[in-house]
Order: structure tokens, then C-alpha cells, then sequence
């Protein structure tokens, strides 16, 4: 029997989730956690009292103590609510002199005596960066080298005091090989440790060979082998695996993602996240082909962090300046040493292919003008499993602890919800989009104004749902591709002007937002001309983004450029000013989550730093007159961001990523309505429904009223299943099960979450004094905590009373 789609999407939804106990008749088996999951804690960690018999104690507040030790340029920071210390590096010695020492030595006796254990695998280079404070990546003939603070040779660092505080530190270093001055400035807080680099103060011929700046790579590194000294043989070759410490990086790829500290059987590459995006004006090269693997990606907030053990100890990291020049870089266990360890690598300069003709001939070059670079960097450190009302030691309290620090900056700020209501829903609609026509082009018509106004009110009257929201997307005369960011134009089979202002005005009397959905960064040749609008490479040629292989072969157009940022500002302004006195809101994507910088043929005329400032007051002005819908929004834009479109859910699926965590949106959690992906793009299993709740988030679709084959030949080939009869159903199951446990939970502050067991997560939400809790239940076997049952494939929601 063939089914429709609609009856097969359906037939996908296997159970209903309810609050309380849900009886299902499924196949059991044992539920097989993967990194899309959260799985266990890690282990509990056993460590031993730290000598610091090397080490200068320099400061201390109730919470650290630290000490210093000069000769290896680190410092050790402990915890005194748990005892546990942390160091900036491994500390440990150049494993070249010890044996040079033991060659020198007069007889045997003495030069077991010198034997001491050492580091396997770790030439002059690895350990000098392993212990350091600061490393620098510089350009050598075209070849990438390091030296760092902690080097042996013709390196020269100076610890000093600031206006006699104690608190207030500078390390002065001297990088004589390469003729770069830096100077850092240190900050012991009262629960971590801040580090400054301002640009003025990288000076010296050298630093036009400087391609970055790295800050204590090996804090918080887990593995390693020793070799011993073997008194038979006379050698170094007795190696074992040192203790590794159960734990974890978190890094904020998608939605944030766990990488347990393992020993691996085979080499892995790194992961480097760029924050907010790589800048496409600084790639290598002016051209980016993209391809049909699964898009990576790249974390929107300049926050990492480490946990060592369950509950005992950890450290998140974040970047208040230089994050648009920031990389997270992991290196597994067996990526060039024995350690896994994380670090924030700063861009301070580039090589990139300068292209000289039409051919496409060139040269690999530095950039002339290297990148303003500011750092201001910041290590919390956590302690205790938050039985105490502090942050837990584990990414929950990195979660917590970023949050309130962004409320305290002003970049986040509680929505100030009253109280239980129903959740939210997104319908967005894709209204049309350009093919090739007998002569030029054609635009297709998938949906028009009318339309929009049929399926809301339908979904109203007849679903009950009534807290709804919805963008509308190639509303403009030219479809999505070709219609000019800025342009009035309304094409007349999807409806006229007066057609969309009657729209929106007459929802909005039903309190459901309808806005103009718009990219305002992506551009192409067949919508303008690049002239003074298109963004350019720093090699001066216009970027190009090419999607011949993700798009149909008989598109219009598949080479794609950039706005230059200050046309994309100019674009929304006038936009903007055109329907703000009817529309509440605007729908905004491109500039909301690509950061580029803009260059010509004589130097650059705008930095990534200028344009955030430009987007951020550009963004300002627009949210005095409307709310924003923000697709995926980078954390700079959070401050003027209303509703958060899109959320990513999971992780970019790398094999070394053991666990997918909610970072991001325990992070957001309160302070803006944020988003899942379209249901209706393979998320709409039981178990995506399970992972909406567990992860807070409102259900969204993209919908059309005609099919949308009818758009197979358009660039939005993309969106190839928005029918709205196919999901008219699918819609109310989906919103009605998310909303019967969220809706519960409006107005608290998602206080924590939980493993008891794998394929089960508890997440508990508070205010005031009231608590309640979420189980999600993904296993197929009943879970029974306290009073309740939770049946297979559910989730219920509990006060904390039952659980007694």
C-alpha cells in the first residue's frame, strides 16, 4: 500500500509525551547512547596534595590561592573549596637537558641519581608551550613555527606588580629569535584569572611575521606518558601511560558539545571552532566552493571550558574582546601528543593566495595592515556539584556562570515572563523564488498573501494554537535569490502591498506576529550590480561563494558574493523605516550570523571589530521600533535579538565528540523565545520531540500551500517539503505534546540537568522557592523515579514533592 507523505510523517510520531506515567507497547532493547546523546558523568578524580616546594605564593582570595614559578613561566591556582589545584601548564622540565646532564655525569651512581621521570614525546618546542603562558605562532618562510614564554632560549619574561596590587600582574616577554615585544596583563580574580593583550603593546620588527597569539594551551590537559630511565639498559625506554583524569572539554560547536579525555587507538585531526565564522574576507582564497557534506558548525559564543572528575572540579573560559579573532582549537589524545587538551588560538595574521590575473596566478602573502588585535580572556573556576547554590563543576555551571555574566554586561536580560502559558510556535513561509525561464527568468509562486492568511487562521481556529509567530520569506518582486535586499517591489500574483499590510494588521489584532523575513548579506550578480555594493577578499578580488553542487544544475544562479556590511546596515535601515509603522517585527538573516571584514585594492576599510560596533548600533536602532527575529544570531547580537530562529541541536558530529549537550540554550534560557530547527527537515521523529523538550525549545516549520516541487528548479530547492496539507496534522501533534511539559515550566529559571542514566535526563527548573522537573525518557524501557513512571519514549514533568 503506498501512503502519502503526510500519513508517512505521521506514522513517524510513534507516542504521545504526557505529564505523568504513558503506557506504550514498543520492542524493547537496550538503549545505545552515541555523542548525539548526554551520557553518564565521567569518574570522580583521585589527586594528591600539590608540593608547591618550586612555587612563589603571590595572592590570595577566599576562594584561590596562587603561587608562581618563575622558572618555567606557569602559575598554580588552587581551589580552596575542594583542595584541587590547577596549573597553567604541564610543569615539567626540558627532557634534553636531563639527559645531557646524565651523559655528563661522572659515574653511574650519579646519573640515576639525575634520572628523574620524564615527559615521552615532547621535544624542546612541545614543552616549552606546554608549560607556558603565551605562545606565539609566527611565519618562517612560509612554514608556521611556535616559541613561547616558557622557551629555554632567547626568550625573556618578567612577572611584575602594577601600582603595588598585588591582584594586578604583567608579564613582560621578550621574544629576542623573532624581535617581538609582548606585554600581558594578568588579573587574579576572586574565583579565576583574567589575561589582557591590548595591541598597542605587540610591538618590534618582528610582528609582521606573527600569525597569532596562544594563552596556556595546556591548562587543564588530560594524558600523557612518562618514560623512565632504565639502569640496565642506561636509557630512556621503560614508558607508561600516565593517570587520566576522568573528565571533559566542552567546546560551543551547535549546541555544545562534550569531548571525553580518552586514550585513542588512532590519530585524530583537531577541531578548530571559529568564533562567529570564519571571515570569508580572510580565507586563503577570494572563492569558497561549497559541497553537499553536512555544513560544520561554527560555534556563535566565545566560551570553552574543562572538567576534571564528577562534580569536583572544572574551568569555563570566555572572551569579552578579540572573539571575532578567536579560534577554539581541541587536540585530541594521539594529535601530536599524548594529551587532549584546549586552548584559544587569536588571529593576528593570515597568509592567503593574492591572485594577480584574470587566470588566476598568484603568490601565498601575509596581509600587510595584521588585525587590530585586543584580548581581554577570562578563566572561572568551578568547584563542588551545586548542591550549594554555586555553579556545579561540570557544563551546567559553565552554562550557568557564562549566563550571568552576560547579564551582568547587559547582553542578556530576563524576558520577565509572569507565569504558565503556552509555548510558542514559528510558521514561517516560503512565498516564492526565480527559475529560468524561455527568456530570462520566471518566478514561482508557492505561496501568496492570501494564502498566509488561510493556513494561520485554519491552524487558529481548528488546532487551538494561538501563540504563533511567522516570517515570510521571497515576499519581494524576484523571489528569494533575485529580489534586491532594499526593494519595494511587490509582485502582484503573490499579492500587493495593501494585500500584506491588511495581513499583518489584521493578525496582529489576533496577537500573531507576521514580519518580512530578509538576508540582508547574501548577493548575487543577477540581483545587482557588485560595484560599491559588493564585499571584497583581501586580496581585493569580489568574494565568491560557489553552490553548483548543492543547487540544481538549471538554477539561475549558483555564485554567490557578499553585501559590504555597510550596505547591509543600509538595507535594513530602509527596510525598516518602510514597515515599521505597521509590522511589530522584522525576520532578519545574513547579517545576523556572517561577520566580514571588507578590504580594496588600496588596504582594508572594515575591520570585523568595526563591524560588529556597526551591527550592533545598526541593530539597536532597529529594536526601538520592532522585535528582531534573528536567524542564528551571534552572541554580539543577542543584546537586541527577541526571538533566536533556527537554534542549532547537536553537534557538527565529529568522531571524537562523545557527548551533544544544550549549552546554548540553557545559556539563553529566559532572556529571549528561542527555536528549534524546521520540523519538517527531519525533525520530526519521537525523538526530536523528546530532544525539543529536554533542550527548551519551540517547535518551528516552514510551510507553502502549493507543493513545493514547484520550487525544484529555483536556488530554494532546498526547502523540498513545505506543503501545508502534508503537515497540518503534524503540526498540532508536534506543538500539543512540546507544549503540554514546556508550557508548565514558563516563567523558571532552568536551574540544572542530570543523567541517572544513559538515555535519561532529568532537568529542573525553579522559582523561588518552587521547583518542578523534566524527565525525558529516550530509552525504551519504563524509568521510575520517586512516585513516577516514566513510560518509554516520554517525558513527564514532576514537582519536586514527588520525588519524595
Amino acid at each position: 500500500m503506498l501512503l502519502s507523505k503526510k500519513k508517512l510523517a505521521l506514522l513517524l510520531i510513534l507516542v504521545a509525551v504526557s505529564v505523568g506515567a504513558v503506557s506504550v507497547n514498543l520492542v524493547k532493547a537496550a538503549y545505545l547512547a552515541t555523542n548525539r546523546d548526554t551520557k553518564l558523568p565521567p569518574d570522580k578524580v583521585s589527586y594528591d596534595i600539590t608540593a608547591y616546594d618550586e612555587f612563589e605564593k603571590i595572592y590570595e582570595t577566599d576562594t584561590l590561592e596562587y603561587y608562581y614559578r618563575e622558572d618555567r613561566d606557569l602559575f598554580a591556582i588552587k581551589d580552596k573549596r575542594s583542595g584541587y589545584t590547577w596549573k597553567t601548564g604541564l610543569d615539567i622540565p626540558f627532557g634534553a637537558d636531563i639527559q645531557q646532564q646524565i651523559l655528563d655525569a661522572a659515574t653511574k651512581e650519579e646519573a640515576e641519581k639525575l634520572a628523574i621521570p620524564l615527559e615521552e614525546g615532547m621535544n624542546s618546542t612541545y614543552t616549552a608551550i606546554s608549560n607556558s603562558i603565551l605562545t606565539v605562532e609566527y611565519n618562517e618562510d612560509g612554514t608556521t613555527k611556535n616559541i613561547s614564554s616558557a622557551s629555554k632560549d632567547l626568550v625573556e619574561s618578567q612577572l611584575v606588580t602594577l601600582n603595588d596590587n598585588p591582584a594586578t600582574r604583567r608579564l613582560d616577554v621578550d621574544f629576542q629569535s623573532i624581535e617581538v615585544e609582548v606585554k600581558v596583563y594578568i588579573t587574579f580574580q576572586e574565583d579565576g584569572i583574567q589575561y589582557e593583550i591590548k595591541n598597542e603593546d605587540i610591538t618590534g620588527k618582528g610582528i609582521k611575521d606573527v600569525m597569532a597569539f596562544i594563552i596556556t594551551p595546556f591548562l587543564g590537559a588530560s594524558g600523557g606518558k612518562t618514560k623512565y630511565y632504565n639502569t640496565e639498559t642506561e636509557m630512556y625506554d621503560i614508558i607508561k601511560d600516565k593517570y587520566m583524569i576522568p573528565g571533559y572539554i566542552f567546546v560551543p560547536d551547535g549546541s555544545g558539545s562534550l569531548l571525553r579525555f580518552q586514550n585513542n587507538s588512532a590519530s585524530f585531526s583537531l577541531y578548530t571552532g571559529d568564533v562567529y565564522g570564519a571571515d570569508p574576507s580572510q580565507n586563503t582564497y577570494y572563492n569558497n566552493m561549497l559541497s553537499d557534506a553536512i555544513p560544520l558548525k561554527d560555534p556563535v559564543m566565545p566560551v570553552f571550558g574543562v572538567t576534571h572528575g564528577d562534580g569536583q572540579a572544572a574551568f569555563v573560559a570566555y572572551a569579552d574582546q578579540g572573539a571575532e579573532y578567536m579560534q577554539i582549537v581541541v587536540r585530541p589524545e594521539e594529535n601530536l601528543t599524548a594529551y587532549n587538551y584546549v586552548y584559544p588560538r587569536f588571529v593576528y595574521n593570515v597568509n592567503y593566495y593574492q591572485v594577480y590575473n584574470k587566470k588566476g596566478d598568484g603568490y601565498f602573502t601575509l596581509m600587510e595592515q595584521p588585525n587590530g588585535l585586543n584580548i581581554k580572556l577570562t578563566y572561572t573556576f568551578l568547584a563542588g556539584n551545586g548542591s550549594d547554590g554555586t555553579p556545579a563543576a561540570d557544563y551546567t555551571g559553565m552554562a550557568a556562570t557564562y549566563r550571568k555574566h552576560l547579564m551582568e554586561e547587559g547582553i542578556l536580560t530576563e524576558m520577565g515572563s509572569t507565569g504558565e502559558g503556552d509555548i510558542p510556535i514559528r510558521l514561517d513561509f516560503i512565498m516564492s523564488d526565480s527559475k529560468k525561464g524561455i527568456v530570462g527568468t520566471d518566478e514561482v509562486v508557492a505561496t501568496t498573501a492570501e494564502d498566509v492568511g488561510d493556513i494561520l487562521e485554519t491552524i487558529r481556529t481548528e488546532s487551538g494554537i494561538t501563540n504563533i509567530n511567522s516570517g515570510l520569506y521571497g515576499w519581494q518582486q524576484g523571489g528569494e535569490t533575485l529580489a534586491k535586499p532594499d526593494s519595494a517591489n511587490y509582485y502582484r500574483k503573490i499579492g500587493s502591498q495593501s494585500d500584506f499590510k491588511k495581513l499583518i494588521t489584521e493578525f496582529n489584532e489576533k496577537n500573531i506576529d507576521i514580519s518580512y523575513a530578509r538576508d540582508y548579506s547574501t548577493i548575487n550578480e543577477e540581483m545587482l550590480n557588485y560595484h560599491n555594493t559588493a564585499a571584497r577578499h583581501v586580496n581585493s578580488w569580489y568574494l565568491e561563494l560557489n553552490k553548483m553542487y548543492i543547487l540544481p544544475a538549471n538554477v539561475p544562479v549558483w555564485l554567490f558574493g557578499y553585501a559590504t556590511p555597510q550596505k547591509s546596515a543600509a538595507w535594513l535601515q530602509k527596510q525598516l523605516g518602510r514597515v515599521a509603522s505597521y509590522s511589530d517585527s522584522m525576520t532578519v538573516g545574513g547579517m545576523s550570523n556572517t561577520l566580514l571584514s571588507n578590504y580594496d585594492s588600496s588596504g582594508i576599510t572594515m575591520t570585523a571589530t568595526e563591524v560588529i560596533s556597526l551591527y550592533q548600533e545598526t541593530f539597536a536602532k532597529a529594536k526601538e521600533k520592532v522585535k528582531l527575529n534573528m536567524e542564528s544570531p551571534n552572541m554580539y547580537l543577542w543584546k537586541y535579538t527577541d526571538r533566536y530562529l533556527l537554534s542549532p541541536v547537536g553537534t557538527s558530529q565529529y568522531v571524537f565528540e562523545t557527548d551533544a549537550v544544550p549549552f546554548l540554550q540553557m545559556v539563553l534560557n529566559g532572556t529571549m523565545e528561542v527555536y528549534a530547527p524546521y520540523s519538517n527537515f527531519s525533525f520530526y521523529t519521537q525523538t526530536d520531540i523528546l530532544r525539543m523538550i529536554d533542550y527548551n525549545l519551540s517547535p518551528s516549520f516552514i510551510l507553502s500551500k502549493e507543493p513545493s516541487h514547484l520550487l525544484a528548479a529555483t536556488p530554494s530547492a532546498d526547502l523540498y517539503s513545505t506543503e501545508f496539507e502534508q503537515y497540518e496534522d503534524l503540526i498540532s501533534q508536534v506543538y500539543s505534546q512540546v507544549n503540554g511539559v514546556l508550557s508548565k515550566v514558563q516563567g523558571f529559571t532552568w536551574a540544572g540537568r542530570r543523567v541517572p542514566q544513559n538515555g535519561v535526563i532529568i532537568n529542573t527548573y525553579s522559582k523561588g522557592e518552587e521547583h518542578r522537573e523534566i524527565i525525558i525518557n529516550y530509552t525504551q524501557d519504563d524509568f521510575s523515579y520517586g512516585t513516577t513512571t516514566v513510560a518509554p519514549l516520554s517525558a513527564a514533568l514532576i514537582s519536586a514533592e514527588e520525588v519524595q
